[in-house]
């Protein structure tokens, strides 16, 4: 949509959200909010821009309109962002990596699912998708782990679907996506599943510095709606309910501290550990660069 069509305060808004300028635009994000109708089909097109050229906005790092709008666009529940934040997060390596920093992994379940509108679909094309960085496709993964919690899918179901994930041909054979998808059915009580677990193990598919053999022993020696019970609080932890509590401490928003909420946004169940490089054929060096790169913070400021 042209920017004639457009009204003076939206237009205020989406100047104000283009440039990162080292603080969180609070104001602006209220404002947004309560123009939410007329300012979404903008914030899709922010992200349609960015898919015609992705490249510029990465060589580009001060720009920071795409930030807002995926994380707007997920409080709203936007159905009609689905396809596209979809899109916008299934570009091909490490693309939407490079774009969204944290907002990949911590975020992006959230969104999705909130945006899907009950259905799975588009979510588990996304998982399946190889050409997608691994850390976005164990989000969508993710999405579904919370869809149980929603209500929208059933917790057997999702874990058979998990379960089919584990042929060693979804991925690169150096890939994590197995780990993160490991760490997920551990959050979804593994026990339908342990079998196959055990097998991914042993065909090495599993890098146990991101969730070890114990760590699903130790769950099954609890109580299975207890364990869940895990799944339901971080579930309401990261609901996006509030953008404000989901965005404002964000390390990019506060340079005076390096770690200014050292483990308010951690847990430690160990299915949300940051993960490893998987262990075949890799260096002690290459894995710990590996894990820097997952453990950065939020868009690398």
């Amino acid at each position: 949509m042209k920017r004639c069509f457009m009204n003076e305060k939206i237009i205020e808004i989406l100047d104000g959200f283009k440039h990162f300028k080292g603080v969180y635009e609070k104001d602006l994000v209220d404002a947004a909010i309560e123009l939410r109708d007329e300012i979404t089909p903008h914030l899709i097109a922010v992200l349609e821009k960015l898919l015609s050229d992705p490249g510029s906005h990465i060589e580009n790092p001060d720009l920071f309109d795409h930030t807002y709008a995926v994380m707007l666009l997920g409080h709203f529940g936007e159905v009609k962002a689905h396809q596209t934040l979809i899109d916008v997060f299934s570009l091909p390596g490490r693309m939407s990596n490079d774009l969204f920093g944290d907002i990949a992994t911590e975020d992006l379940p959230m969104i999705l699912l909130r945006t899907c509108n009950g259905t799975l679909e588009h979510i588990k094309a996304m998982a399946l998708n190889k050409n997608a960085d691994d850390y976005c496709r164990s989000s969508a993964l993710h999405a579904m782990a919370y869809a149980t919690v929603a209500g929208i899918a059933v917790r057997e179901e999702v874990l058979a679907f998990y379960g089919s994930l584990f042929t060693g041909q979804e991925a690169d054979e150096d890939s994590d996506l197995w780990g993160l998808l490991a760490c997920l059915v551990y959050e979804l009580y593994p026990e339908e599943l342990m079998d196959t677990i055990t097998r991914a193990y042993e065909d090495g598919l599993i890098h146990p510095g991101m969730i070890s053999y114990q760590d699903f022993e130790r769950a099954l020696r609890r109580e299975k709606n207890e364990h869940l019970e895990d799944l339901r609080k971080d579930f309401e932890r990261r609901s996006l309910g509030d953008i404000h509590a989901s965005m404002s401490w964000w390390a990019c928003f506060h340079p005076e501290a390096e770690n200014p909420f050292p483990m308010d946004h951690r847990s430690a169940n160990p299915g949300e550990i940051l993960p490893n490089k998987s262990q075949k054929q890799k260096s002690a060096k290459k894995k710990r660069r590996k894990m820097s790169k997952a453990s950065k913070r939020k868009n690398r400021r």
